[in-house]
């Protein structure tokens, strides 16, 4: 089978990463996999493109202006001579623009390629400060959707995105087909220091902000004073953010860790992971936290509320109250009660986020 994926980059994120996992596992199947970039990696972000180039994949990006980047009269001029030479068997798309780039040039092409679309977030949804750029979002998105229904799948990554997309648009019937990760095993551990931890994306949706704020009150109360908990925070955003970030912060035991890319290091480093995310497709690093084996604590919306289950498998807060309540019950557990949550956690992976089983469900959508 010959497969292309489109995408706007591989500025690490959540679908990049799930993209690495499903090409790397296409190319073991024997499958002809290509991916077309429709533009450069986002400044202040680490690319993937060295980990793709690894596994031999036939990767082309257009250049352009970066304006309606993938989506210009030369992108699309390009798209329809690069998908008519190759014949592809699929064309797979991540995003908004590589949908609305391979629906174009499947009008002028007369020997069309099957269309998978997979939606990886509940777009024009997530907090951007700007009433009128997140008015002009939703509206596209609204049309967007029509791109989508004429699909000959759509594959969305938690049921919270299905809800969403099922009330944008009654007509789309999507499949769920949440990412796949691995459990990973823990050798030669180190014993853990009281850390909190936080890695990702930093922008204003994270909820990074909170998180300083309740760590400042953490440090406020006697017992916790004194244990001296530190919080690592591991990612990358804009140099703005970053700076506003910082003005924030007043106590040397927070560090901030730029882009981590030895993941098992940091998780096998902290106690206890902390997601304060308002909004996410899934939460692909709530995911791998758990699959190291960290307890975790995340806030209480979909979809990351169907992923732990509160008191069972990790913790759940709506507010920067409960937050605080939630992280002084985990630093008190005791060793038999943490490993009971991170077991059960381990297992809600296993049964439900297998990598495996994520490839078959694509492979099977395909077919």
């Amino acid at each position: 089978m010959k497969i292309c994926h489109v995408i706007n980059d591989l500025s690490r994120g959540g679908a990049e990463t799930h993209l690495y996992s499903l090409v790397k596992l296409q190319i073991e199947g024997g499958y002809d996999v290509s991916i077309l970039l429709l533009g450069k990696d986002q400044l202040n972000f680490v690319s993937l493109e060295s980990q793709f180039n690894d596994l031999n994949v036939n990767l082309l990006r257009f250049k352009g202006p970066k304006k309606l980047q993938g989506i210009n009269p030369l992108s699309i001029y390009r798209g329809i001579g690069y998908f008519k030479n190759n014949k592809f068997d699929i064309i797979h798309t991540h995003t908004p623009r590589s949908d609305l780039l391979v629906y174009i040039s499947n009008l002028f092409i007369s020997n069309k390629s099957k269309r998978i679309v997979t939606i990886h977030g509940k777009y024009g949804t997530y907090l951007q400060g700007n009433y009128f750029i997140d008015l002009l979002r939703k509206i596209f998105v609204k049309q967007q959707s029509k791109i989508w229904k004429t699909a000959a799948n759509v594959i969305v990554i938690s049921e919270s995105i299905k809800d969403w997309l099922k009330e944008l648009n009654p007509s789309i019937n999507p499949t769920v087909i949440p990412y796949g990760i691995e459990v990973q095993p823990m050798t030669n551990k180190k014993p853990k220091t009281s850390t909190l931890g936080y890695l990702g994306k930093l922008n204003k949706n994270k909820g990074i902000e909170d998180l300083i704020d309740v760590y400042a009150n953490l440090l406020k109360k006697e017992n916790f004073n004194k244990l001296e908990p530190n919080l690592l925070i591991g990612g990358v955003g804009s140099e703005n953010y970053i700076k506003s970030l910082n003005k924030k912060i007043s106590n040397k035991n927070i560090q901030f860790l730029g882009y981590v890319e030895d993941r098992f290091s940091f998780f096998n480093s902290i106690e206890i992971f902390i997601f304060p995310s308002y909004s996410e497709g899934l939460g692909l690093v709530l995911l791998e936290a758990m699959s190291y084996g960290v307890l975790c604590i995340t806030r209480d919306v979909t979809p990351m509320n169907s992923i732990i289950n509160n008191g069972e498998n990790g913790f759940l807060f709506k507010d920067n109250n409960e937050l605080l309540e939630k992280i002084e019950k985990a630093l008190e557990l005791n060793s038999s009660e943490k490993d009971n949550m991170v077991k059960s956690a381990l297992e809600k992976i296993e049964k439900s986020y297998s990598i495996m089983q994520m490839y078959l469900s694509i492979d099977k959508a395909y077919n």
